[in-house]
């Protein structure tokens, strides 16, 4: 199954995550460059700071065209943006003593939505 676009990171095991969530057909796309255009000016519009770098994946919670500005900007409440983290390490089941970074950008949009 080939998913396009790959996430900017390049990091593997993000990918195959974000490949799997694609594949349930639960919602979850990749947006193109010009849907994360899109997404950024509509979430800008409502005073929501959101960078394009910030966020690998977007869920859908309903009929949303995000190619087309006017939709997304009428559909904010049907879109929710992650970003993957992942890594090759075993785990435990509740992630105890495991550590991860965010970004700045990361942050920052966190406490903006």
């Amino acid at each position: 199954m080939a998913i396009a676009p790959t996430l900017a990171t390049g990091n593997a095991t993000a990918n195959k995550a974000a490949a799997i969530l694609v594949a349930k057909q639960i919602g979850f796309m990749l947006p193109t460059a010009k849907q994360r255009q899109n997404l950024l000016i509509a979430f800008a519009k409502k005073n929501m700071v959101v960078y394009g770098k910030a966020f690998d994946i977007v869920k859908l919670l309903g009929d949303v065209n995000l190619d087309d500005l006017e939709s997304v900007e009428k559909s904010l409440e049907k879109i929710r943006i992650y970003e993957i983290k992942s890594t090759k390490k075993n785990l435990p089941s509740d992630f105890s003593k495991y550590f991860f970074a965010i970004s700045g950008a990361e942050l920052l949009v966190a406490q903006s939505l």
